[in-house]
């Protein structure tokens, strides 16, 4: 009986829940569609018209092309067959959490971050699904195709990455800043409210 009032309690939620659809539709999802589209664009650009282990000149200077087939996370790490399942797995797992954050958020300000962050976790996550083999013959890895031209702070020539690893590395301090203007908005209402408990 308690399970049963705890599952309608919950499906009641569910139901009575302001997800924001209209600003995830409007905004969130054309992001989405975009952002992967650009991925999977210059991942099949770089397939199509380049070799495994080739590097272009792109824009000398700033950042170069580099074609390799990354079986690991991002920046190249665990970059080995033995860690391929688990990579998959840890990529999965985190695109499907981002996934359930994106339709629960209902504050407008975390939309836009949160899109970008599924972006990218979800171009890698479909893109190993159709990115040749490596190397080794070894299928499940990711494009990876764009490096730095230079090093500098946390920039450095040794990143090998894709579009979709910049999406993600723009939704994170996005969602710093939210997360302080969320913090900054907690205070000031505490101050307003001390405030009129004193008047």
């Amino acid at each position: 009986m308690i399970l049963k009032n705890r599952i309608n309690n919950f499906w009641s939620f569910l139901k009575k829940y302001n997800y924001e659809w209209k600003m995830k539709l409007i905004v969130g999802v054309p992001i989405i569609i975009i952002l992967v589209a650009l991925d999977w664009i210059s991942k099949g650009i770089v397939t199509s018209n380049m070799t495994l282990g080739q590097s272009k000149d792109f824009l000398p200077g700033f950042l170069n092309l580099n074609y390799i087939i990354n079986l690991g996370r991002a920046w190249g790490e665990n970059n080995d067959s033995a860690s391929l399942a688990k990579n998959i797995s840890f990529a999965a797992i985190f695109t499907i959490l981002i996934l359930v954050v994106f339709i629960f958020v209902n504050s407008k300000k975390w939309i836009i971050p949160i899109a970008m962050l599924f972006s990218g976790a979800f171009a890698n996550v479909l893109a190993r699904s159709w990115a040749p083999m490596n190397a080794d013959g070894v299928h499940g890895g990711v494009v990876d195709l764009l490096v730095w031209d230079f090093d500098f702070l946390i920039f450095s020539k040794s990143y090998i990455f894709n579009l979709a690893d910049v999406w993600v590395c723009v939704g994170i301090p996005l969602m710093g800043v939210c997360f302080i203007i969320e913090l900054i908005q907690m205070f000031l209402e505490a101050k307003k409210n001390k405030k009129e408990l004193h008047d």
